[in-house]
């Protein structure tokens, strides 16, 4: 039998702030950013030194620009940059501050993204461009074409030179503009796979479809062998999901949602992307043991499951789906112990 068991737990997300600056005015707004957020801030530097990017009215800047125009998924477009030691993975929030050159962004900062910018996919991505006098449109579709399945925030944040003084001031606004304080905590969905031997822990990600099938649980489903790099379980209701999922690769450890059969797939090995494949979370323990599974798969919602969580004395209404200790939806009526949201509740 295999064992899939749930917790949520809020935690504090890890935010990094990303920035290049030639004038220093990027520079001077992630220090601005910094100093009101808890966060890590990764500076940029193009490999080649001393350049200038203006001179001749501007003619180096863009003949970088016009390169990676020409050929925008060709990596030989991209101006080198300074080996970046950071893990992207790490982070749930990116902010990115750059300049805007000629309606564009940065050639520098466009290669950090053109390298890093997939590995952002789901992630809460913010962005602040500073600029003489031009708007930021060019920029913001710069970035959405480098970091296609990050979830970007409602608003960017434009700083013009005149205003850099003002950045503390106008970084404090936006960061209220966009509910970061809200977001800058997350409730960590984690789905804990066992079958007695062999244990897989995942962490979901916060999309519709994952939502959906956490709060299935608990319930009882049977692995399947599919092709040569994954697992496979059906669950007995349709997963639902909205725009806001994320196709993309899927390195060995994924766990996802192909939409067209409707069933999860658990991934030990590379796949690629595939249109309707969903990314529902990552395996952050024990990745290495999913092509070793089998059986039936009991799913139930864990975390501190051994005791009771609260005494109820009526059934109230709740929109939530509640389940028995089987697995099956809990009726109305239902008396005894039911789990709800990851929690157990006594009903009399």
């Amino acid at each position: 039998m295999l064992l899939l068991t749930a917790s949520l737990s809020s935690v504090q997300a890890k935010t990094l702030v990303a920035y290049y600056s030639y004038t220093g005015n990027c520079k001077a707004i992630a220090s601005a950013l910094s100093k009101q957020i808890t966060t890590d801030v990764l500076e940029i530097q193009p490999a080649e030194k001393g350049l200038r990017y203006e001179a001749n009215n501007y003619a180096l800047g863009t003949q970088l620009l016009n390169a990676i125009k020409a050929n925008p998924n060709d990596v030989n477009s991209y101006p080198a940059i300074d080996p970046v030691n950071c893990s992207i993975k790490d982070y749930q929030n990116v902010i990115i501050v750059t300049p805007l050159w000629w309606s564009q962004m940065a050639a520098p900062m466009q290669t950090f993204l053109f390298n890093y910018g997939r590995q952002m996919a789901g992630k809460n991505v913010g962005l602040i461009v500073s600029s003489a006098s031009s708007g930021i449109s060019g920029v913001e579709a710069d970035c959405k074409r480098l970091v296609p399945n990050g979830n970007y925030y409602n608003k960017s944040l434009w700083i013009r030179s005149s205003q850099v003084a003002k950045a503390s001031s106008l970084v404090s606004e936006w960061l209220q503009q966009i509910n970061f304080m809200d977001n800058n905590t997350s409730n960590n969905m984690m789905i804990k796979v066992s079958d007695g031997s062999n244990t897989i822990t995942y962490e979901l990600n916060e999309t519709s479809a994952a939502k959906s099938l956490y709060q299935m649980l608990p319930l009882e489903v049977t692995v399947q062998n599919y092709s040569n790099n994954e697992k496979i379980f059906y669950p007995p209701t349709a997963i639902s999901y909205g725009a806001d999922c994320i196709e993309g690769d899927c390195p060995a450890g994924t766990l996802a949602l192909f939409s067209p059969w409707g069933n999860v797939v658990m991934y030990y090995g590379a796949a690629n992307r595939y249109s309707g494949l969903y990314i529902l979370g990552k395996a952050v323990n024990g990745a290495n043991n999913i092509s070793r599974l089998t059986g039936t798969i009991r799913v139930e919602a864990v975390g501190d499951t051994s005791g009771i969580s609260q005494m109820k004395t009526d059934n109230e209404d709740n929109a939530s789906r509640a389940y028995t200790l089987n697995g099956m939806t809990a009726a109305k009526e239902s008396t005894g112990i039911i789990i709800r949201d990851g929690k157990k509740y006594m009903v009399k």
